[in-house]
């Protein structure tokens, strides 16, 4: 049964993820002292079959959670081997020799995927001024094929993917990384949730006051 959402309803969908970009670079500078400029650079909406071709041939770095809350599903981070090595090379102010990653570089690319994934859920879950319990990501490196199929093994067939092209700019920098996001909401519970949102007042959230965020469990 195919996913029916208000098309004025869009929009929501939008500003949700801006404000979840916004939450990503406020976490960046709190967390990890770093100021940045979170751009989305474009959204499309894709099917969950479709997705290994949206993160690409060969092996990437991910991180995945599955939602326990409204929206459910699934938030899944992409990136390459080269946005991998930026990450780890800023955060720890080591070169990768040869290329390759040290256990320090693992460490702080594990650190960086943490404040990225809650920053972003945390975000969302502010402007509904709710709570979206999650588990804290783990880092693998995998085929975007095996990614999806252990990612996505459990997500209904008529789920939809939304599917975010961001770009991490590192102010006063001349470095920027690289991300591809998924959110793979339960179909049910998110055209419940878009249902019930009103677009003049999230439109009105900019900057929520109250921060209920993300519940994490261990």
């Amino acid at each position: 049964m195919p996913i029916l959402i208000d098309i004025r309803k869009l929009t929501i969908i939008g500003k949700l993820i801006q404000h979840g970009a916004k939450n990503v670079a406020d976490s960046l500078s709190t967390m990890a002292d770093i100021e940045a400029d979170i751009q989305i650079k474009s959204l499309s909406f894709v099917e969950p079959g479709d997705i290994p071709q949206e993160i690409g041939d060969g092996e990437f770095y991910h991180a995945n959670i599955r939602l326990t809350e409204p929206p459910y599903g699934v938030f899944l981070m992409t990136f390459d081997s080269l946005t991998a090595r930026e990450i780890a090379e800023h955060m720890t102010g080591q070169q990768a020799t040869s290329g390759s990653l040290n256990a320090m570089h693992e460490s702080a690319l594990q650190e960086m995927c943490n404040i990225l994934t809650s920053g972003f859920i945390d975000g969302i879950a502010n402007t509904l001024e709710t709570t979206i319990n999650m588990q804290t990501p783990t880092l693998e490196r995998a085929d975007s094929e095996i990614i999806a199929e252990e990612t996505l093994s459990h997500i209904h067939a008529d789920s939809l993917s939304i599917v975010l092209d961001s770009v991490v700019d590192l102010a006063d920098q001349d470095t920027e990384f690289q991300l591809r996001i998924f959110l793979v909401p339960d179909p049910g519970a998110f055209v419940n949730l878009i249902d019930k949102l009103d677009i003049e007042e999230i439109r009105e959230i900019e900057d929520p006051t109250e921060r209920r965020g993300t519940d994490r469990a261990f």
